[in-house]
């Protein structure tokens, strides 16, 4: 047992990171000590295996699965291989690729393999003025990488019929998309973002729970990122009740993080749907997770801040729901804190204040987002059908739980 435990320099070098930079996961809580007194900080080596794993997808291209299962069987598939090959070898992102390759898409079939033969390789060389050995040696990877996707994996391209109009709406939404699991779900006209701090208060994951039944009940399909916190909150709540959900991930489909919620994202691809804008050969960076933001407001018709600190990335979503001109709604109790100024910041830019789910719901119905179709539908805002054996009281219930606090992700 002894071999298993590290004090903070040795769980460091274990890690080969400093011990300051562990004192920061510590802090927010990306890694959590076995023991921590006067005389140091203890860690179990099965929690820094935990973290290794986790930090693994930033370091390398991640197959997570069987190779040769998926087949380049659609004009969308080879198309988006060809085009992750132009993201590598040209070590550009997709946005800046994006234009540049639709201009050659004028003039070329895109939706033939690169390397089908010579003539079509020096096109591609000749355009992007990038040599033939190094676009050989990036398609070579890339065309392993994807054919680690699993067999039923979809791959839908911008502009196509099988693509969210919602999210084509918006100047966000990606070339392709990867789905993993029910695509219909794409085409749900009553969609709502729950979204909020990775480490939320236990009364903020409560009144996640209690959003998340109150718009399941009404048809409304949950959509959140994956993260801890809020967003596995509400995904759980929604696979408990069976409500439709979607995972709007900040990874490619062979990877899950954090690893903790990997057994949720597999829950979600059998019942639900779980979506990445980016390609299993693009090696996965940090500033993947606020971009993905976008394409989970793009899908929404409504985003609820749940609770977020000044720096949480929960508010990028909510700029990103202002400007794609979708509803931003926030709860009271954020406004009443003085340790916090986004929610006032976010009341004047247009979002809403919301008391309870009921509000939530009403203010959904007033802007004709969600028509009430009748009576009966109204009294489902009451929070009488929400009573179930983990619901706290009907006090509770009526107001949200008041603890929130200034968290920072």
């Amino acid at each position: 047992m002894a071999e298993k435990l590290l004090f903070a320099k040795e769980a460091a070098e274990y890690l080969n990171i400093t011990t300051q930079r562990l004192n920061i996961l510590v802090k927010e809580g990306k890694v959590k000590p076995l023991k921590k007194n006067l005389s140091g900080t203890v860690f179990h080596i099965d929690e820094l295996d935990r973290r290794k794993e986790e930090l693994k997808i930033f370091d390398k291209i991640s197959p997570g699965g069987k190779k040769g299962m998926f087949q380049f069987d659609t004009t969308e598939k080879r198309e988006a291989l060809n085009f992750s090959t132009l993201i590598n070898a040209l070590e550009i992102t997709e946005q800046r690729l994006d234009p540049i390759f639709t201009d050659f898409s004028k003039e070329t079939d895109v939706s033939v393999f690169m390397t089908h033969d010579e003539s079509l390789l020096g096109k591609y060389s000749g355009y992007f003025k990038v040599g033939v050995e190094r676009l050989k040696k990036e398609f070579d990877i890339a065309c392993r990488a994807f054919s680690n996707l699993k067999p039923t994996d979809e791959i839908i391209k911008r502009g196509a019929h099988d693509y969210s109009p919602l999210l084509a709406e918006t100047q966000q939404a990606p070339r392709f998309l990867y789905l993993r699991g029910n695509k219909s779900l794409l085409f749900e006209e009553r969609t709502v973002a729950l979204v909020g701090s990775r480490r939320a208060t236990e009364s903020a994951k409560e009144n996640t729970r209690l959003l998340t039944i109150a718009l399941g009940n009404n048809g409304i399909t949950i959509i959140s990122g994956l993260a801890r916190g809020i967003d596995v909150t509400a995904h759980k709540t929604a696979l408990e009740y069976g409500f439709n959900t979607i995972a709007v991930i900040g990874t490619n489909l062979n990877q899950y993080y954090p690893i903790d919620n990997k057994e949720v994202q597999m829950e979600i691809e059998k019942k639900g749907l779980v979506i990445s804008q980016f390609s299993p050969a693009i090696k996965t960076q940090k500033w993947f997770f606020p971009l993905r933001n976008g394409v989970m407001s793009g899908l929404s018709l409504a985003t609820v801040i749940m609770e977020a600190g000044e720096t949480s990335g929960a508010l990028k979503q909510a700029d990103f729901a202002l400007k794609q001109n979708r509803k931003v709604l926030i709860p009271k109790t954020a406004l009443e804190l003085k340790t916090i100024t986004w929610p006032a910041r976010y009341v004047e830019r247009g979002a809403e204040v919301v008391e309870n789910p009921k509000n939530v719901l009403e203010k959904l119905a007033e802007s004709k987002i969600f028509k009430l179709e009748n009576e009966e539908t109204c009294k489902q805002l009451s929070f009488d059908v929400l009573s179930d054996e983990n619901a706290k009281s009907k006090t509770v219930k009526e107001k949200w739980t008041t603890q929130v606090v200034n968290l920072v992700l």
